[in-house]
This record gives C-alpha cells, sequence and structure tokens, in this order.
C-alpha cells in the first residue's frame, strides 16, 4: 500500500511504493473519516521518497500511537557520504545508564535542585530502514511496547520528539528575538497566530533554548562579528568612526563608536552633554557610557557612546580622548555628570576648558539621607536652605545667605554641612546662571536614555547584539526628529496674545521651543510688563537675544535617511510576514470545512490541486535555474579566454622589474595589510586607532581625519571575559555556609569605626544631648 493513503494528506508527506491500491479501494479510504484522520501504521516494504518522509510518517503515527521515537543509528556511505541506514526506535528503547560517582571530587553543600528523568525500559518496539533503488525500504518494524502508552493526545504533544519547532516559526522567532521581547510574550504571539495555546508544538522552554542557540551563534566571535559589522557599516558610511583597545591577552577593553549623524549633530549641539554610565547591558558585564546632548526640538540625542572594562580614570581618559579624536578637536563646553571621581579626573583631563556640573539629584539625595534627620529637627533650617540653593542668583549672593545661615541656627560644627558646602561650585545653581544648561540640572536625560534602552537589551546580550540595538534607538530617534521637524513646518501654535514679537518667535523657533517661549511670556506679562513693552515701542525682538541652535535653521539636512536604511520592507520580511499570515488563514480554512465530510472533501481536493500546481511551478522554476546558470557559465568562460590568450603573449608580466624602479604591486586585503604603528606586532596590547606624532602638538588632539581606520587582524580580536552572574563564586561554592566571610564590613556614618554603626554610636548620644 502506499504511505500516500496510508496517513493524512493534511500533514503527512506523500511517500512512493511499488504497490499501489486500486480506485475502489481509494475511494473507500476517502469515505472513511476514521480512516483518513488516522495514520497507518508502517509495515514491510513500504517505501520513501526521502529519511525526513520516513521520519514524519512515524512521527505522526507514534503520536497518534502516545509515545516518542528518537533515532538509534544513522549509517553513511563511504562512496558518497549520504546516508543508507537507519533505525527509528521508541523514546524508552534502551537501558538507563548508570551514573558513576567521582570519589575525588568534594560535594557541594548547596542542595542538588531536584530533577525528574525519563527512565528506558529496553522498549522493542523500532522502524528500520535502508536505501534500496534509490528510495528508502522499511526492513523492519516492531509495535510492540513494554510501558503504558499516553492516551490523551493533548498530552502527546509535550514528548520531546513532537515539540519540534518549525522552520517557518524558527525565522519569525529571530524577528521577536532581535527586537528583544520576552519569551512569554513571545509565546503569547505564537498562540495567537495558532489560534490557541493547546495548538503550538513546542513550549516556552523549547522557545527558550532556541534563543539560547542563537545567543550562541556569536560565543567566542563575538568581537570579531562586531568589527566585521563596523567594516560594513563604514564602507556605506565614510563618516561612520570606531576605535578600541586590547589587553595583554588580546580582549578588547574599550571600545567606542559614533555614526555620521551624530557627528554632524556634534557641530551644531556642542553646547552641552549629559554623560553617564550604566550597568546590566551586556553579558560582559562591561559599563556602557553614552553621550547624550539636546537637539533644537529639545529632544535627547545620541553623541556616541563606548563600553569600558572599568570606571577607573584612565577608562574614561581615554574614552573622552576616542570621543575627541571622532569630533575633531572640539570638546563639549559644558558637560554634566554625577559625582565620579575617576569621571571627574578624566574629564579635567581631556576637557580642561569644559564647564564641569555635577548632577543635583545626586548629590541633594545623598545629602538628605545624611543630615535629613538632624536638619528636621531644627525648625526653619530646612526651609531657608532651600530658599538659599533655588533663590540666589549670584555666587556671592549665595555664600552671603549661606553664612547668615549658618551662624543664625548655630550649625557651624557640623561636619556633613560643612562637607556639602565644599562641592557647592559644583552643582548650586547660582554658579551656573552664566552657563548653558538648558533645562536641566540632573542627569535625567542620561538616566531617561540608559532606562529607553534597557527595554531593548538585556544582559545576556552580546555586543553585536547591543550595537544592532543602539542603531534602532538611533533610527527611531532621527524618526521622532523628522516628526517635529514636521509639525514645526505644518502646523501653527495657537496665539496665546495679540503681541508681534510673538509671532515673530513662531517663525524663528521651532514648535516645542515656541511653545516655551509662549509659557516663559505668559508668565513675564503678568506682572504688567505688556503695557512697558507698547509704550516703549518694543515690538520685536533682537535676534541678539536669539540662540540659534534652537530656530529652524541651527540644521540644515541634519535629519537624513541613515546609510544602507531600505526605503521599503525588504522581500526576505514580506515573505516571512506573508508566510505567518497565510498559515493562520488556511488553519482557519480547515477548522471551517472540518465542521462536515462535504467541507473535508472540499479541503482535500484544493489541497489535491495545490500540490499538483505548485509541484509543476517548482520544476519550471529549477529548469530556468538551471538555464540561467549554464548560460552565465559560457558567458564566463567566452570572456575569460582572451584575457588568459593576453596574459600568455604579454611576456613583460614575467621580467622582475629592475632595481630602483617602480612596479604596481598588487592590491591587497585587509587581512593581508600588515598593521603598522600602534597596531603592528611588536605594540600588541594597543589597538586604537594610530596617533599621528608629527603633527600634534602639545595640546592639541588628532582628528579622525588624520587617523587610519581600525585595520587590527579581526582573527586576533577575543571577546571579554563573561561575567558569572548566578550562583556563589567558584571557590565558594564548596564552603559551608558559616564559614563564608560577610560581602561587606558595616562602617559607622558618624565616626567611621568598623567597631559599631550608627545606631550604636557614643558620639550620636553626645549629639543628642547637645540638641
Amino acid at each position: 500500500m502506499s504511505a500516500d493513503r496510508a496517513c493524512t494528506e493534511i500533514t503527512l508527506p506523500q511517500a512512493s511504493s511499488a504497490q499501489t491500491p486500486p480506485a475502489a479501494q481509494n475511494d473507500g479510504i476517502e469515505g472513511n473519516a476514521e480512516v483518513v484522520s488516522t495514520p497507518q501504521a508502517p509495515r514491510a516494504d513500504m517505501r520513501f521518497d526521502t529519511l525526513e518522509d520516513a521520519q514524519r510518517h512515524y512521527l505522526a503515527f507514534a503520536r497518534r500511537r502516545g509515545f516518542g521515537i528518537r533515532y538509534n543509528y544513522r549509517k553513511k556511505s563511504e562512496v558518497t557520504g549520504e546516508y543508507i541506514r537507519a533505525a527509528m526506535v521508541c523514546h524508552k528503547a534502551g537501558h538507563q545508564a548508570k551514573e558513576k560517582e567521582d570519589t575525588q571530587k568534594p560535594k557541594p553543600v548547596v542542595p542538588e535542585r531536584m530533577k525528574c528523568s525519563n527512565i528506558r525500559t529496553d522498549c522493542p518496539a523500532r522502524m528500520a530502514l535502508k536505501v534500496r533503488d534509490g528510495t528508502w525500504l522499511v526492513t523492519e518494524f516492531c509495535d510492540d511496547h513494554n510501558h503504558p502508552l499516553l492516551k490523551k493526545w493533548s498530552l502527546t504533544g509535550f514528548l520531546r520528539s513532537h515539540r519540534d519547532i518549525p522552520e517557518e516559526d524558527q525565522e519569525f522567532i529571530k524577528i521577536l528575538h532581535t527586537v528583544n521581547m520576552e519569551t512569554s510574550r513571545m509565546m503569547q504571539v505564537m498562540a495567537t497566530l495558532y489560534e490557541s495555546v493547546e495548538g503550538v508544538p513546542y513550549t516556552p522552554k523549547d522557545m527558550a533554548n532556541f534563543r539560547s542557540k542563537l545567543r550562541a551563534e556569536n560565543k567566542y566571535i563575538d568581537m570579531q562579528n562586531t568589527m566585521a559589522y563596523f567594516e560594513d557599516l563604514k564602507s556605506r558610511d565614510k563618516d561612520f568612526y570606531y576605535r578600541y583597545k586590547l589587553d595583554d591577552e588580546d580582549r578588547v577593553q574599550y571600545l567606542f563608536w559614533v555614526d555620521s549623524v551624530a557627528r554632524k549633530a556634534y557641530k551644531n549641539y556642542n553646547d552641552c552633554i549629559s554623560f553617564d554610565a550604566t550597568y546590566m547591558t551586556n553579558k560582559y558585564k562591561m559599563p556602557f557610557a553614552p553621550f547624550i546632548g539636546i537637539n533644537n526640538h529639545g529632544q535627547s540625542i545620541q553623541l556616541g557612546c563606548g563600553f569600558l572594562k572599568n570606571e577607573l580614570s584612565e577608562s574614561y581618559i581615554w574614552l573622552f580622548e576616542s570621543f575627541l579624536i571622532a569630533m575633531d578637536g572640539v570638546a563639549p563646553v559644558n558637560i554634566i555628570t554625577d559625582q565620579d571621581g575617576s569621571m571627574r579626573a578624566g574629564i579635567e583631563k581631556m576637557f580642561p576648558n569644559t564647564t564641569h556640573r555635577n548632577c543635583r539629584w545626586h548629590i541633594v539625595d545623598k545629602a538628605t539621607e545624611e543630615i535629613g534627620p538632624f536638619v528636621a529637627k531644627i525648625p526653619g533650617l530646612r526651609e531657608e536652605m532651600n530658599d538659599c540653593i533655588n533663590c540666589s542668583l549670584t555666587p556671592q549672593e549665595f555664600e552671603t545667605r549661606w553664612n547668615l545661615m549658618i551662624q543664625k541656627y548655630n550649625v557651624q560644627n557640623h561636619e556633613k554641612i560643612a562637607a556639602l558646602y565644599q562641592k557647592i561650585n559644583s552643582w548650586v545653581p547660582a554658579y551656573f546662571m552664566q552657563k548653558f544648561y538648558p533645562f536641566l540640572q540632573t542627569t535625567q536625560r542620561s538616566e531617561g536614555f540608559n532606562a529607553v534602552l534597557k527595554k531593548y537589551i538585556s544582559p545576556a546580550n552580546s555586543v553585536l547584539e547591543f550595537v544592532l540595538q543602539y542603531a534602532d534607538i538611533q533610527a527611531k530617534i532621527m524618526k521622532a526628529e523628522k516628526k517635529e521637524e514636521a509639525d514645526s513646518s505644518l502646523l501653527t501654535a495657537r496665539s496665546w496674545s495679540w503681541h508681534p514679537i510673538e509671532k515673530q518667535m513662531e517663525k524663528l523657533y521651532t514648535k516645542n521651543i515656541h511653545a516655551r517661549f509662549q509659557y516663559e511670556m505668559s508668565y513675564t506679562m503678568s506682572y504688567n510688563i505688556r503695557q512697558a513693552m507698547v509704550q516703549l515701542g518694543v515690538c520685536q525682538m533682537p535676534l541678539a537675544y536669539v540662540l540659534r541652535r534652537w530656530t529652524w535653521s541651527a540644521e540644515e539636512n541634519l535629519v537624513e535617511e541613515l546609510p544602507g536604511q531600505p526605503a521599503v520592507m525588504p522581500e526576505e520580511s514580506k515573505k516571512k510576514m506573508w508566510l505567518a499570515v497565510t498559515c493562520n488563514e488556511f488553519k482557519r480554512l480547515a477548522l471551517c470545512g472540518n465542521e462536515t465530510e462535504d467541507g473535508r472533501k472540499i479541503i482535500r481536493n484544493h489541497m489535491k490541486s495545490m500540490k499538483k500546481d505548485l509541484a509543476s511551478l517548482k520544476r519550471e522554476t529549477e529548469k530556468r535555474a538551471k538555464k540561467a546558470s549554464a548560460s552565465s557559465d559560457a558567458r564566463k568562460a567566452t570572456q575569460s579566454a582572451p584575457a588568459q590568450t593576453t596574459q600568455k603573449d604579454c611576456h613583460t608580466q614575467q621580467v622582475p622589474p629592475e632595481e630602483g624602479t617602480s612596479c604596481p604591486k598588487p592590491r591587497q586585503t585587509n587581512r593581508q595589510k600588515k598593521p603598522t604603528g600602534p597596531l603592528s606586532s611588536t605594540n600588541p596590547a594597543v589597538h586604537a586607532t594610530t596617533l599621528p606624532t608629527t603633527k600634534a602638538t602639545e595640546g592639541s588632539h588628532p582628528t579622525a581625519a588624520e587617523q587610519t581606520s581600525e585595520t587590527s587582524e579581526a582573527s586576533n580580536i577575543r571577546d571579554p571575559r563573561v561575567s558569572n552572574t548566578k550562583g556563589r563564586k567558584r571557590k565558594q561554592a564548596y564552603q559551608k555556609p558559616l564559614d563564608i566571610g560577610r560581602k561587606e564590613v558595616r562602617v559607622c556614618k558618624q565616626c567611621g569605626s568598623t567597631q559599631h554603626d550608627l545606631r550604636m554610636c557614643p558620639q550620636r548620644g553626645e549629639l543628642l544631648v547637645q540638641n
């Protein structure tokens, strides 16, 4: 009997057989719903076109019976290298392997997790096949089992052999994986496509394992693939710049990159930069340090970023040096960071003329924790301290009011308040009234960008995955900037007053900045300044008071298409989307036709005709492909024949050049080029861009145009060490919990002693008695 009639035509493959049932028998099978829906048991002498067809047939039969299968062996031919013999057995075939106990290895004190295992019972069920006359012939089949079989169809889907992820689902899951969607959300999407959770032929654990395989593709070659991606970007974007440095083991220590759009934007918006470092963005636990700027719409924009090995001063010095090189030696005018000492040291060395401001929120939050309880006990001190900080307009005014406040409340001897006063020139607003820090006194823009970034990536991501997600965020920022540009050009703001200055600013400022101007104007006009302006004849704002960076002309042709960004959806993406939608529609048709026998016949007839049409289309496509390949080979042969003749007749190519004469050298690839300078083999520890030594003077910085691109051997670059984020440290894994010392030593915040904490400090009691 043909295997084509032995199983369901909807889910099982076609197979060929030497024997064909008569037409009357075929009609009887199609008319019997039970026979059609149940796969027939394999038997000897049954033939299949391929081994995969035989596997699918046996899988369908095994699931209907209630057991799983696996390969027992597969043998290849020594001549052709293709499979010629195979055997598939029950999932409980074979005997249970005994675990050998290692007496030399100490047992961990941490209790092991309870695991359930599949106990094998030497089940004799099997199906053996071999190649005969170009097809796979079933030589042996046994359906005897020595263990209970599953009776429920819904439970058989949890057997390992029946939990395979289809190829089309894998392609769709890859798309969801690239956007950092959670596994549970992926399963929800697939359940929607399958129209039920039970219809998904795999479990969330299978999907998680598949995602782990995707992440493992970049294992050990993550940095090599990242550098190859950067080189590809540089070939499409000539202004793209990247730089890195290796350690003694050729592992990446530092990495910095910036695209052409950010470098062009920096020329207009280098007056204020927000800088901060964040963790938990990659599997190497390398701190991520982005440079965030503000465009003419008041939006945050990316101006480059980098990965660091640690947060020491030399790491920040290298990063700031790379930033200067990429930005043609132009340092930011103003920068705001947190209180990190290493960061401050790097800024003072590389940006000596830049105004450095610390984040006010971090300082105030820490001060509230340290002196908050003390200040709360003195009535009026908190209000006067906040008024002194927020309402002082000049440094002299602030210092005068601060000294009066200290004397008034007699807090001169408080160490924490004195320590807070020592930092006033780095965060108090009065010291930055003449500096440009638009709409911010904290690192909130960096914090906000880090929060958005962590929605796109996870700590298990590789650097390459991070770079790709970073590019997506950059594209999203450019899209939002285009939207604001369109709103400023097409929309008209609602007028607040009749004054011509408001109309003038509407034509100059962007939409968001004009809205802020309207608010400030309404606040100012509440003091009856409008009448004074009318009497004085002030009808226009002098252009000297209008910052060009807030106007429409602040960026000319800045918002442009990213290099290599397609204008339409790629063809492969269209195919994947069409496949997902079409599979869902076919399933709905199958569910609709399954209600009656006539409906099932209609579906079977249409599927037969579709199979014939698709098979003929496949044959025609293969024929056209063969003809095209043959014609291209013939053209190549005709084109290469004259070239070979010319080279044979040209004897001057074989003559070596005379000494002292020049001759054209063959073009070398990147791997054939010998690195020079810091990239040479004599200095393997430094793999950064080449620094010019002749043109650079003291105090100046080389630009990106003066430096060569990174041309180190890609095969020599190694990934940083992966951080172990699970479990205890290896040395502590075999120690008893009581033998492991404390990770942190408590220090008294009042006197600094390690013998007690703040609650038991004797000085705290003395202060309470004094107050």
